[in-house]
């Protein structure tokens, strides 16, 4: 079940707790996590019935994820690197026609995942962006990808306008060339 906290709570969150980090991990310690996916397994989901996105609680590499549709994967695209640790998100496509790459910043036991499909309204790709889970997580700060399926009609030689929720829309550039990835645009840093 996916909690009602949005990318800017979230990042709000993160940029706070970085005191309450460093005691959790001194206290915590010797505590592991035991995550129920076999190690370097990308994790798949199927479309979600909730207007909030869902996803296994630990996704594995996205470099090793088949791309379509709906996967989730921790870690970032192949020569990706976000331009701070600030966990701003950010969008790019995929090398795959039709996909989008969302990348997210949280807890990696309750990553924050967008929904498999995109909706085209008025020239803007609309993403459902949100955290997975109502129960505990761990206090780290890592990137997970989502893959998300666009609709036909959009023009991905052009520049497209990505709305996350919570107020972050971000112009995302065409691929450079047919069968390589985008560029990924990352939202402003908060502050």
């Amino acid at each position: 079940m996916v909690g009602s906290m949005g990318l800017g709570a979230v990042r709000r969150a993160a940029a706070a707790s970085s005191v309450a980090v460093v005691v959790m991990a001194t206290v915590c310690s010797c505590a592991t996590s035991g995550g129920g996916e076999p190690e370097g397994e990308p994790t798949s989901r199927s479309p979600s019935t909730s207007s909030s996105p869902t996803a296994d609680a630990s996704p594995q590499a996205i470099q090793e994820a088949v791309l379509e549709a709906g996967v989730t994967g921790s870690g970032l695209p192949a020569g990706v690197t976000p331009p701070d640790d600030s966990g701003s998100p950010g969008a790019g496509w995929a090398p795959d026609d039709g996909l989008l790459y969302v990348v997210t910043f949280g807890s990696s036991t309750c990553p924050i995942v967008a929904e498999p499909e995109a909706t085209l309204t008025g020239g803007t790709l609309t993403v459902e962006v949100g955290a997975t889970s109502d129960g505990p997580c761990t206090m780290d700060f890592v990137p997970t990808t989502s893959v998300v399926g666009v609709p036909d009609d959009v023009d991905e030689n052009a520049p497209v306008t990505v709305d996350l929720g919570d107020q972050i829309m971000l112009d995302v550039q065409p691929r450079s060339a047919a069968g390589s990835a985008g560029p990924i645009t990352w939202a402003p840093t908060p502050g």
